[in-house]
This record gives structure tokens, C-alpha cells and sequence, in this order.
């Protein structure tokens, strides 16, 4: 990951390492690139994405940050061509790029993301134009925010842990008169991993509170969620986890948050 940013046409002015696992330290630091410009916070406790994002909050100026996570992998112009988004237009909060799977260069995972009115969440799994274009939210792997926007909308919210940040990021974002938007001239790779239902049925009921989506609406949205997931699980030969998906929506009812329970 240093590697990579110390390559890009525009080098960042400071670099922050957040490690969740409290597996580095900064003797390994000091041999990599960057390293005279790289702070490291170490969090063993691991509090999630969201957290991990607003350890910045302190420790940049008015400067865009750009985050990553520790699987990205992108090319020397990404910081660039984000930036360019950013500074064409000032009502964008959020830019990202184009996500093609790792494993799978030339296929796109994500090309931004769409909000149903149900709360649903789902990847467009192509660019939408040439230039860059407003989506309802982008993924978190790969993003670069605009200072001052996430002062607007209070950073990151870090009560879902994992998984629906991004979403509700984006949604807040909105409601503040700001863009989030997707720049297809910036390509990166990165490989998802399976949502655990869990997590991803609390977090979307947690938002649908947030939102003040209706019942019924969300109910309808969930149902049809939670039926694709299961029967995508169960043609894997995985179980189909409805009872994680109950136990999700009862806890994200009940206004549960945070690191979900060992045993889910």
C-alpha cells in the first residue's frame, strides 16, 4: 500500500496507518516508503471502519483524504484524477473510482452505488457515463472526501462497526447539498468479501431508523434482501443463514450496534 502511494503523480503530504489488530509496530514502519511522513495508531481493540477513518479527524488540516483499505490496489494517477474531480466542482463531497474485482481484472464490481427508497443498497456493476457522475453512495475501499464535507456531516458514523457506512456516508452527504460521484478516468481493484447477514441485515435496519423509513417500505426492501442473499448462499452450498438475518433485524430493532457478538 505505501509502495503504491509513494508512487502516485500526487504524493500525499501525510500518511496514517490505522491497524485494527495491533500487529504493527513502528520499527516495520521506519524501512517503509513514506516512512518520514507515516503515523502509525495502533487499535487492538479493532472499533471498526468508522472509527478507524476518524482517527484523521485530528490530524489533517483542510486537506482531502483519501481512504483506503489495506487490500486496495490502484495505479499511480488515482490520487490525481480524484483530486481534478474535487476541485472542478465544489458541491462534490465524495469521489471515487471505477471498482473492478482483484482476482478478476477486467470485470467491475462496483461502478457507485444506488439507495432503493426501501433502504436497499446495491452496486451499479458498470460506469454510468464518461465523465464523472452522481451515484447515491460509493464503496468505502476506495474513497476520497473532501475536508470540509465530512466536517458537514460529522465524519464517519462508527455505530454500524461494518458494513453500511458508506451508504449512510452518502446518504448524509446529500442531505447536506453535497455530491458523491464516481470518476471513471480513476480505475482500481479491489476484492469484496461476503457480507456476514448478520451485520449487513442490523446495519440496514439500524439505517432504515436513521432514515426514517417507513415499516412497510423497509420490511419489503429487507424481505427481498434477505431472500437473494439466502438462495445466493445456498447455490454456493452455504447455509442460507435466515436465522443470523432474524437475529440481525431483531438487534438493529432493538437499536444494537457496535461489534456484533462473538458468536455472530
Amino acid at each position: 500500500m505505501l509502495e503504491r502511494l509513494a508512487a502516485q503523480t500526487r504524493t500525499p503530504r501525510a500518511v496514517l496507518v490505522v491497524d485494527n489488530g495491533g500487529t504493527l509496530d513502528e520499527a516495520a514502519l521506519a524501512s517503509m516508503p513514506l516512512a518520514d511522513r507515516t503515523e502509525l495508531v495502533s487499535r487492538p481493540d479493532n472499533p471498526g471502519y468508522g472509527a478507524a477513518v476518524n482517527e484523521a479527524r485530528e490530524r489533517i488540516g483542510d486537506d482531502a483524504l483519501l481512504v483506503l483499505t489495506h487490500d486496495a490496489v490502484f495505479g499511480p494517477e488515482l490520487a490525481e484524477r480524484l483530486l481534478e474531480a474535487l476541485d472542478g466542482d465544489a458541491g462534490i463531497g465524495a469521489a471515487a473510482p471505477v471498482l473492478h474485482y482483484a482476482a478478476e481484472p477486467e470485470r467491475v464490481f462496483s461502478g457507485g452505488g444506488r439507495l432503493t427508497r426501501g433502504g436497499r443498497a446495491a452496486h451499479w456493476p458498470r460506469p454510468l457515463s464518461e465523465s464523472p457522475y452522481p451515484v447515491d453512495w460509493v464503496d468505502g475501499a476506495i474513497v476520497m472526501y473532501r475536508r470540509a464535507a465530512l466536517d458537514a456531516i460529522d465524519w464517519i458514523a462508527e455505530h454500524y462497526f461494518l458494513y453500511f457506512e458508506d451508504v449512510d456516508t452518502g446518504w448524509r452527504m446529500a442531505r447536506a447539498d453535497l455530491k458523491t460521484v464516481v470518476v471513471p478516468g480513476a480505475v482500481a481493484h479491489q476484492q469484496p468479501g461476503e457480507h456476514p447477514m448478520y451485520l449487513g441485515v442490523r446495519n440496514m435496519t439500524l439505517f432504515a431508523r436513521t432514515a426514517g423509513i417507513p415499516g412497510p417500505r423497509f420490511l419489503g426492501a429487507l424481505v427481498l434482501r434477505v431472500g437473494r442473499e439466502g438462495l445466493g448462499r445456498l447455490r454456493r452450498g452455504r447455509p442460507a443463514a435466515f436465522g443470523e438475518a432474524w437475529r440481525g433485524w431483531r438487534d438493529g430493532r432493538a437499536g444494537s450496534s457496535g461489534r456484533p457478538p462473538s458468536d455472530d
